[in-house]
């Protein structure tokens, strides 16, 4: 059933823990400067997340780490144990920041730049989206597929349907997540568990749906797309409940909207009385408009279309311990 191969699984912990280590005695680091380092300045949150989980030891000098403003980023009460630190390394203290904050900044990081590497991969794939739809009739059989979260580890399921929302199959997949949530990221956070669940199908499903975006991303690869490709042959279909990109653009006939984005289509917006919009975008190997037909078939009294629906509450479920 996989088609293809692609970086999915990546530990962004390890690539934090590894930056922090390289901060010198006697200078700092802001989160910014790790995130750039990372290759984005905008898991700047992400980085302070994974911060958070860390431990403090001689091997991991998280009093290093600063804000902007100079601030040590000490956690549990231990601010003033992290000013002492930087005191006795000899940085510049004024009040309780470091300051001059430029005169002590490190930023000469031994990287190559995870998260532009990952880019690189969307960019790449979404050269090799088809936006044709590639089955035959109508599609009686759907799968979707969703991942809920406990700390540090993921749960997803998928669910195998028919049009007359009958469960013909349910898999199952818990997993140590390595990648923290980064809008635009989704897929290199959730990828390995969706292939995983995917990979225990065993039953031969039409189309396959994914709580998250298709082509409706900034580089056209979110991640219905980036699992679409790499499974090759399935028509793959993105739908989320809040917008990425685009501006919705009038009103379309039928009940939907069209979303545009830097001059084109990317997705629908759906619109039903009594529950919240959705956003509707191709993965691969389906036009929006195949998209619509099969959303449409599988939608009842959720705002998610059923199977992907089923799949979002049991995840849900499993991470509560139910």
């Amino acid at each position: 059933m996989i088609g293809k191969e692609s970086p999915l699984s990546i530990d962004l912990y390890q690539e934090v823990y590894r930056l922090i280590r390289q901060i010198p005695r006697g200078r700092v680091s802001t989160l910014r400067d790790i995130s750039e380092a990372l290759g984005d300045r905008r898991a700047a949150r992400a980085v302070w997340e994974i911060i958070r989980s860390m431990k403090p030891s001689p091997e991991l000098p998280l009093h290093r780490v600063v804000s902007v403003k100079g601030t040590p980023l000490c956690l549990g009460g231990s601010g003033e144990r992290c000013l002492e630190l930087l005191k006795e390394e000899r940085v510049e203290i004024v009040g309780r920041a470091v300051s001059p904050l430029e005169a002590h900044i490190f930023r000469d990081f031994r990287t190559d730049f995870p998260l532009r590497r990952l880019r690189e991969v969307q960019e790449r794939l979404a050269e090799e989206v088809v936006l044709e739809d590639r089955f035959e009739g109508p599609v009686e059989v759907v799968a979707g597929v969703d991942v809920a979260y406990r700390g540090r580890r993921g749960f997803g399921v998928c669910v195998v349907m028919d049009r007359g929302f009958r469960v013909l199959e349910e898999e199952e997949v818990e997993a140590p997540v390595s990648f923290p949530y980064i809008s635009t990221y989704l897929t290199f956070r959730e990828g390995p568990i969706v292939m995983e669940a995917l990979r225990r199908v065993r039953e031969t499903f039409d189309a396959l749906m994914i709580n998250g975006h298709g082509i409706a991303h900034p580089r056209g690869c979110g991640i219905a797309t980036h699992v679409g490709v790499l499974l090759g042959d399935k028509p793959t279909i993105g739908v989320a409940t809040r917008r990425l990109v685009g501006m919705v653009k009038g009103e379309g006939e039928g009940g939907w909207a069209p979303l545009e984005f830097r001059g084109r289509i990317v997705a629908a917006e759906i619109r039903r009385k009594d529950h919240g919009a959705i956003y509707v975008s191709p993965g691969n190997n389906i036009t929006l408009e195949g998209c619509l037909k099969v959303v449409k078939a599988f939608l009842g009294r959720h705002r998610l279309p059923e199977p992907l629906w089923a799949a979002h509450t049991r995840a849900r479920d499993l991470s509560r311990g139910r």
